[in-house]
């Protein structure tokens, strides 16, 4: 799979975050190992980049998996939709809460009961 190749049978992929179609000059070819490549599409409608990882389906056509959440369930998926996206706002108060951390990454993401009982 030579880059342009690539990219040109990416054309008309759609954004994991906002479903519109990433632009060809949104798709950068990052590693290419014949059946296999890794990719990043920019979005020029919401701004999002992310790495897909690209395979032949029968060969010669290259699919992108771009599912939105494929570790989800449809029920915890249509949750997320229904939420805002992470802002400046979440990401400044994130970087407040881990300068006061005193814990390792392990303590941090463990699963504890939250206030109404349930894994959190």
């Amino acid at each position: 799979m030579d880059a342009r190749g690539l990219r040109a049978g990416l054309a008309g992929t759609g954004c994991t975050s906002c479903r519109a179609t990433i632009p060809l000059d949104g798709i950068a070819v990052l590693a290419d190992r014949g059946d296999v490549a890794f990719v990043e599409l920019r979005c020029a409608a919401c701004g999002s980049r992310t790495m897909a990882v690209v395979v032949r389906d029968d060969g010669t056509t290259p699919v992108a998996d771009t599912a939105s959440h494929p570790e989800l369930d449809p029920m915890a998926e249509a949750r997320l939709a229904a939420t805002p996206p992470i802002g400046d706002e979440d990401v400044a108060a994130m970087a407040r809460f881990l300068d006061g951390w005193q814990g390792d990454l392990r303590t941090l993401v463990a699963r504890r009961p939250d206030q109404t009982g349930t894994a959190g």
